[in-house]
C-alpha cells in the first residue's frame, strides 16, 4: 500500500502565486466579491490544473491561506444555534450539518454566496477541466459540518445526483475552520483509491483539516472519509464549510429546442433558418456524439495546459 501525508508544511502550496482574501475593514460592506482576489485565483487554477487532474488516488488539490483569517474567525463565531443542525448518528457516521443559509451569520452567508458565484465557478472549471458547473443554491447536505469529540465519518462514495435540481454531482469543496488543530486529535481527511484497502497497489492520502485550508476534489467515484474518532477537547469540534458543484446530464433532443431571440415581424435571418433546419434534420444521437467528441477534445486540450 502506498500512502502520502499532507500537512500544513506541504510543498504543494509553496510555489503558488501570492494569494490572500480581502478582509473588509470596519465600516466597509461585507460582500461576496471582496472575499478573494479573483485574478490571483485564476492564476492558481492555471498553475495547478495539471497537478489536480493527475493527482492520486483521484483528482484533488489542497490550497492554504486563500482567505483572510479574521473573516474565517467570524464565520466560526457565528455558528448557527443547535436547533438548526441536522444530526447524523449511525454506525457509519456521527456528525451534524447545517444547510440552512438563512440561519448563517452574515460572514458565512457571504462566503457561501462568494463560492457559489460565477468567478469561483470559473476558477473550479479552469482547475478541474469540467465545464458547465452549476452551484447548489439549496446547499443540499452541504454548508456547515461539525464533528464533536467521538464523531467520525466512515469511508464512503458520495451521493451522485441532486434530485431536486436533477443534476449530476461532480466536485466537492471543503473549507476547514479549525484553529490550532493538532494531529493527535484526528479528523484527517482520507482519500483512497478504489481497489481493496489492503491491496499492494492501494493508494491513500491523509489531509490535515487545518484552519484556512481549502480542499477540492472530484466526486462521486471518490472513496473518502475520516474514520478515526475525533479526540479534541470537549469544547472543540472538527468544523468546515462545504460546497458541492454539479453538471446537467445530457438531454436527448435538446439541440432541437435551441433558438435565438426572436422579434415578431422581423425579417428572417438565413443563418438562423439554416441552424433551425440543421437542428431539425440531425438525429439527437448524432448531436450527443458530437458533444461527446467536443468534450473529449476539451479535456485533452486542458491536460496540455
Amino acid at each position: 500500500m502506498s500512502s502520502a501525508i499532507s500537512s500544513s508544511s506541504s510543498s504543494r502550496t509553496s510555489t503558488l502565486p501570492e494569494m490572500g482574501g480581502r478582509a473588509e475593514s470596519p465600516g466597509q460592506a461585507l460582500l461576496p466579491s471582496r472575499i478573494l482576489e479573483w485574478p490571483n485565483l485564476m492564476e492558481i487554477a492555471a498553475a495547478r490544473a495539471v497537478d489536480y487532474r493527475h493527482a492520486k488516488p483521484f483528482p484533488h488539490v489542497l490550497l492554504d491561506g486563500l482567505f483572510a483569517e479574521d473573516l474565517l474567525d467570524r464565520a466560526i463565531a457565528e455558528l448557527p444555534t443547535v436547533a438548526r443542525w441536522a444530526k447524523y448518528d449511525t454506525a457509519n457516521e456521527r456528525k451534524v450539518v447545517c444547510s440552512d443559509a438563512g440561519a448563517f451569520g452574515p460572514t458565512a452567508e457571504t462566503l457561501v454566496h462568494g463560492l457559489n458565484s460565477a468567478p469561483f465557478i470559473r476558477f473550479i472549471e479552469r482547475l478541474t477541466g469540467i465545464q458547465g458547473l452549476i452551484p447548489d443554491p439549496h446547499l443540499h447536505a452541504a454548508g456547515y459540518m461539525k464533528v464533536a469529540p467521538g464523531g467520525f465519518l466512515g469511508l464512503h462514495y458520495d451521493f451522485s445526483t441532486q434530485q431536486e435540481l436533477r443534476l449530476d454531482r461532480r466536485v466537492n469543496v471543503l473549507l476547514y475552520l479549525n484553529r490550532d488543530w493538532r494531529t493527535d486529535w484526528g479528523g484527517q481527511l482520507e482519500l483512497h483509491s478504489n481497489d481493496p484497502l489492503d491491496s499492494d497497489g492501494h493508494t491513500a492520502v491523509d489531509i490535515e483539516p487545518l484552519f484556512n485550508r481549502l480542499v477540492i476534489f472530484n466526486t462521486p467515484q471518490a472513496l473518502h472519509g475520516h474514520r478515526r474518532p475525533i479526540a479534541c477537547p470537549p469544547e472543540r469540534a472538527r468544523l468546515c464549510l462545504s460546497w458541492y458543484y454539479y453538471t446537467a446530464p445530457p438531454v436527448p433532443g435538446w439541440a432541437l429546442r435551441v433558438s435565438k431571440v426572436r422579434f415578431p415581424g422581423s425579417r428572417r435571418d438565413p443563418a438562423r433558418l439554416a441552424i433551425k433546419a440543421f437542428n431539425l434534420l440531425t438525429p439527437p444521437v448524432l448531436m450527443m456524439l458530437a458533444r461527446g467528441i467536443r468534450a473529449t477534445w476539451q479535456r485533452a486540450r486542458y491536460k496540455g495546459t
